[in-house]
């Protein structure tokens, strides 16, 4: 019975000298749920270009392997359109820069200048100059010519009225902006 107590002891002693010699973690916060708004603020985080975002939809298979672009080249966005549909090829179709608070759908669509799927396009949009959000994507493939982020309104949802400005990013840095109105 005692050879059991000593035992019991030692293991005690080892498991709370073990958590005594690990460092401490910082207190961690919640992410905000999706369904929550965020919070309007004259300050947006920065995309973080250290930290690679996973894309949503990818045509390729996981086998494949992702490649670089050719030294002294590298990734860009050429122009900014905004439409309200694209073609197949993902091009705008009829540009314009004024949309209705019924519009269904809004499209940024970015021409892309040395692409690979690696790259990382991202933006921050802003209503009113205060920040609304922002999101990180990728190419599904290599050389692809337009990228486009989508603004699409649930059903019985409308738009503020007023002006909305989007910045882009590629990998990181600050490549474009583009500036749109809703009426």
């Amino acid at each position: 019975m005692k050879l059991i107590g000593i035992v019991v002891l030692v293991v005690l002693a080892g498991v709370i000298a073990y958590f005594m010699a690990r460092p401490q973690a910082p207190y961690l916060t919640a992410p905000t749920s999706p369904s929550q708004n965020p919070p309007l603020t004259s300050q947006p985080p920065q995309p973080a270009s250290n930290v690679p975002a996973k894309p949503k939809v990818s045509s390729v298979s996981s086998t494949s392997k992702l490649t670089k672009s050719k030294p002294g080249t590298s990734a860009a966005i050429t122009e900014v359109v905004l439409s309200k549909a694209v073609t197949a090829s993902g091009a705008p179709l009829n540009p314009v820069t004024t949309f209705s608070s019924n519009t269904p759908t809004i499209y940024a669509v970015l021409t892309l200048k040395n692409a690979v799927q690696r790259t990382e396009l991202s933006y921050i949009r802003y209503y009113e100059g205060k920040y609304i959000d922002a999101k990180v994507s990728h190419p599904t493939r290599d050389g692809v010519r337009y990228f486009h982020f989508k603004f699409a309104l649930k059903p019985g949802q409308t738009r503020k009225a007023g002006h909305y400005k989007l910045i882009f990013y590629v990998n990181g840095k600050k490549a474009q902006s583009a500036d749109y109105v809703v009426r």
